[in-house]
């Protein structure tokens, strides 16, 4: 178990959603999701739609987020569009471009 657990910790987790709102809630839904470190707005709709990443060390903890976003008054749907894996390793060495 204690494997797992170093194994998780070792990993990065990102996704990418759609997060569907109430029109008259993108604003404050906004600030809401802003609010939270591991959560970016990368974009809005005024017909109530956001572009959102989320980070963490497991699935267990993405799909954690997206319930709690599910859970912000005007949330109407939240869609998962991509979610990948990388080691934590990989994401300090250098990008060769030869």
């Amino acid at each position: 178990m204690a494997d797992a657990a170093r194994t998780a910790s070792d990993e990065m987790h990102i996704a990418s959603l759609v997060v569907h709102v109430l029109p008259d809630a993108l604003s404050q839904i906004e600030q809401a999701l802003s609010a939270y470190k591991e959560m970016q707005v990368h974009g809005t709709h005024p017909d109530g739609k956001l572009v959102v990443t989320l980070e963490g060390a497991t699935a267990g903890e993405i799909m954690d987020q997206v319930s709690q976003i599910r859970q912000i008054a005007g949330v109407l749907n939240v869609s998962l569009v991509y979610q990948h894996t990388e080691p934590r390793q990989l994401l300090n060495e250098g990008v060769n471009h030869d």
